[in-house]
């Protein structure tokens, strides 16, 4: 007799240990990092049997090492590429003295209150998966990359317990002799235009923040906007022109739409498909 199949948010009861090998280690530190990746973004990072890495996850799953999080049902996400975030297992796993523990478990809290807004955190993964695959064939290396939680406690240190701006991400690229600091606001195309001018103005607001730039050992950044389609990011590259006082435009934020690169071609990101609010001469972000 077959065994009736399981749901896909369903675990099925285990008796037997997982015994896990180096790989699984490595996706479930990648998919804690990132807080949200599915199937696509984890084939992607990780190049392989598509076939037996499934059958991985389905397995890290089961043993609770990994979450498939049912909010996607509602978010309108669900597809052939299934959503995972860190389990408890996994976070107990990766933890290797209670201070780490704390905030591994601060991650999977995390990722806990922010299902809503799951579209919006799968986003800015795109973004990182793409940078990821690409920057080594450009010379550079992500030496930072800090986000949620552990990115608002240290602009705490800073501007006090509720800070007035929390970047969607904050990073930092080292390409050859040359290093870059950068903030990246991903758009979902609901926020009104006046709040996104005065996020521009507060970051304008930074580059004299000498106490911010110490923290995060800031010389210089960028402002990267990702937005969902080519008409939004022209949009708010419009507006952005309010963002610097002198009111004509600034190189220092750049705006690109997600639709101009893809885990098919993530070099693209790389590319010149940046504009700035100045002119519509392209950029890259390495410039």
């Amino acid at each position: 007799m077959s065994k009736p199949r399981l749901k896909k948010f369903e675990r099925a009861e285990v008796a037997d240990p997982l015994k896990l090998q180096p790989r699984d280690i490595a996706l479930l530190r990648d998919v804690g990092d990132f807080r949200f990746l599915n199937t696509e973004q984890i084939f992607a990072l990780h190049p392989g049997g598509k076939r037996n890495l499934s059958r991985r996850l389905t397995a890290l799953f089961q043993h609770g090492y990994l979450d498939r999080p049912q909010s996607q049902t509602s978010a309108r996400l669900l597809s052939s590429h299934m959503v995972y975030a860190l389990g408890r297992r996994g976070a107990e796993l990766l933890s290797k003295d209670a201070e780490e523990r704390e905030g591994i478990y601060r991650r999977v809290k995390e990722v806990e209150r922010t299902l809503p807004l799951m579209a919006h955190a799968l986003m800015i993964s795109q973004f990182r998966v793409c940078l990821t695959l690409t920057v080594k064939a450009y010379g550079a290396k992500i030496t930072r990359w800090s986000q949620g939680y552990d990115l608002k406690e240290m602009l705490r240190h800073v501007h006090g317990e509720n800070p007035s701006l929390v970047p969607d991400a904050f990073f930092t690229l080292e390409d050859k002799d040359d290093v870059i600091n950068f903030f990246l606001e991903a758009d979902r195309g609901s926020m009104p235009t006046e709040r996104f001018v005065n996020k521009l103005k507060t970051y304008w607001s930074w580059r004299s923040d000498e106490r911010l730039k110490k923290k995060l050992r800031l010389a210089r950044f960028r402002v990267l906007t990702i937005a969902p389609s080519e008409r939004r990011s022209d949009s708010l590259r419009n507006a952005g022109k309010g963002g610097d006082p002198r009111g004509d435009g600034s190189l220092m934020f750049l705006f690109a739409p997600e639709t101009r690169y893809n885990l098919s071609e993530p070099k693209k990101v790389l590319e010149r498909i940046w504009k700035s609010p100045k002119d519509d001469t392209p950029h890259t972000i390495l410039e």
